[in-house]
């Protein structure tokens, strides 16, 4: 496999969450402590700043970070 990085005897992922210290428990795992796939951004990412724009994820359900969790918060007073 590419790199070699690919480890038969380990699971694709873990079950559940793989455990916080761990670095080499699955194969996900391997692949996340890899800075070239921490650097890479993700698709919708990529065209958004193609397009000109900032991209910025913000937490969900968080209406004091997010103005649309704001909005829908006043307008399901109205519903």
């Amino acid at each position: 496999m590419e790199r070699s990085l690919y480890q038969p005897s380990l699971h694709s992922k873990c079950k559940g969450k793989c455990e916080s210290d761990a670095t080499n428990c699955c194969n996900k795992r391997i692949l996340e402590y890899k800075s070239d796939f921490k650097e890479q951004k993700s698709l919708v990412q990529e065209i958004i700043e193609r397009a000109g724009h900032l991209c910025i994820f913000l937490p969900k359900f968080h209406c004091e970070l997010n103005f649309i969790e704001f909005f829908w918060g006043r307008v399901k007073k109205y519903l």
